[in-house]
């Protein structure tokens, strides 16, 4: 008998390949049950079954290979072998197909960030903090349906300044990837406006500070600028040979003012101009990475509405500014800039305003302290800023640390002093209201934890 050189079987090879689809899948399979329900399971039973076969089939291969059978060839396993095996092999393959298919369905992730705190403020602050607070209770999910469907919603538990519990949907939106370059949101979303308020949203364990800077606080903590808005957001970005660029584009209702407060319309726009806005960033590489630079800006016209719906003013908001970030060697900066070119639509003129505010921590092991300093020089002649309560010219300065319990929760303190300018401002029916200059002192702790 002529002696040769013994090779694995042809088939072998591709049974390898079914096995190891086969034992990936089987892993993949436990994960999925709990979110897949009943159709995985039946899934997962079937693809038992093929397993036992691959095992069986498997061990009569081994004895083909050896020599043991009587009466086959090593290296040539019979055609009913071969027949069961390509159909196992193809039984694997639409297994996995339908897997596949079901992948991309995570089920409901839900996240979430806690927090809660104390604080003492001197009697002109109008927040009044006295003793300690639940804080905020945050849920965020990000389902996605599919490679290019994507989703996240976010609500918010939380009590008042008057001591009431409040829940809002604070982002409900729906987004498809077109490409890698390009992302087509609708819904509620926080407006994309330098960094801050497109980095940290209502989870307060994100950001360093306990309190965001004042005029880009949320509509109903007194911030003067849109943070939330309603529409459709274009956000992408791509990459050159020196960085990443950045950018958004949204269109969203046209905010107005009603009982002093910022409404960005979450519901419904009975107004025909809408708000555009624009976010340009720049990302280096080399030794500049981690700095991001920018631009940004939006425009609408807004109107202040009486309790009664009628109009007594109407502005056309334009804002234009810059941003900075730096987020590497343990350092931490953040600068943004706004200035407001804002026209009263009834006598046709023009006031000029701005607002800027700049931090930097640097974190030592698990203690970041930081030091921000806020500044508005706002017109007084500007309906869109005197009809808001908050519209006023103020100074703040506020120092604090941070200590990272460990990667999911922190301890932080910050102290603040807040000066703000005397103005005439409007009341909720476009009369006078005068308001002397004063000055209030804070102190705050905050626990806050993601999960």
């Amino acid at each position: 008998m002529t002696s040769t050189t013994r090779t694995a079987p042809p088939l072998l090879k591709p049974l390898a390949r079914g096995l190891l689809l086969a034992a990936l899948v089987g892993a993949s399979l436990p994960a999925m049950a709990d979110e897949q329900g009943d159709r995985i399971k039946a899934l997962e039973a079937r693809l038992e079954t093929s397993l036992k076969l691959i095992e069986q089939l498997s061990a009569r291969l081994n004895t083909v290979e050896q020599g043991k059978t009587g009466g086959a060839v090593a290296g040539a396993p019979n055609t009913e072998q071969a027949q069961a095996l390509a159909a196992l092999q193809a039984n694997v393959a639409q297994l996995n197909e339908s897997l596949s298919k079901q992948s991309h369905d995570t089920g409901l992730p839900v996240h979430g960030f806690a927090d809660v705190g104390g604080g003492w403020s001197s009697g002109k602050d109008p927040v009044k903090l006295r003793g300690f607070n639940g804080g905020t209770l945050d849920l965020y999910l990000t389902p996605q349906f599919g490679q290019r469907v994507k989703s996240l919603i976010e609500l918010a538990v939380e009590y008042g300044v008057d001591g009431g519990v409040a829940l809002d949907m604070e982002r409900l939106q729906l987004g498809y990837t077109i490409n890698d370059d390009l992302t087509v949101w609708m819904g509620r979303f926080h407006t994309p406006m330098g960094l801050w308020n497109t980095s940290f949203h209502h989870g307060a364990n994100l950001q360093t500070s306990v309190f965001r800077p004042r005029f880009i606080d949320f509509e109903d903590k007194g911030g003067f600028v849109p943070a939330h808005s309603v529409g459709v957001w274009f956000s992408g970005k791509t990459g050159t040979d020196s960085g990443r660029v950045t950018y958004d584009v949204f269109v969203a209702n046209g905010p107005s003012i009603k009982d002093r407060t910022l409404d960005f319309r979450g519901f419904t726009d009975n107004s025909p101009n809408k708000m555009l806005g624009f976010n340009v960033g720049f990302q280096p590489k080399g030794s500049l990475a981690g700095l991001t630079v920018g631009v940004h800006g939006f425009g609408s016209q807004v109107d202040s509405i009486k309790a009664d719906d009628s109009v007594f003013a109407s502005t056309k908001l334009q804002m234009t500014g810059a941003y900075l970030g730096y987020d590497a060697d343990d350092w931490e900066i953040l600068g943004e800039y706004y200035r407001f070119s804002n026209t009263d639509q009834a006598t046709g003129a023009k006031n000029g305003s701005n607002a800027w505010f700049g931090q930097v921590g640097k974190t030592f092991g698990s203690f970041t302290p930081f030091v921000r300093f806020e500044s508005t020089s706002l017109s007084t002649a500007d309906a869109y800023f005197t009809s808001q309560e908050s519209g006023r010219s103020y100074k703040r300065t506020a120092l604090g640390v941070r200590y990272a319990l460990d990667p999911k929760s922190s301890l932080k303190l910050e102290l603040s002093n807040t000066r703000e300018n005397a103005v005439t401002q409007l009341d909720a029916d476009g009369g006078a209201a005068p308001f002397a200059a004063t000055s209030y002192r804070r102190a705050a702790i905050q626990y806050s934890a993601a999960f």
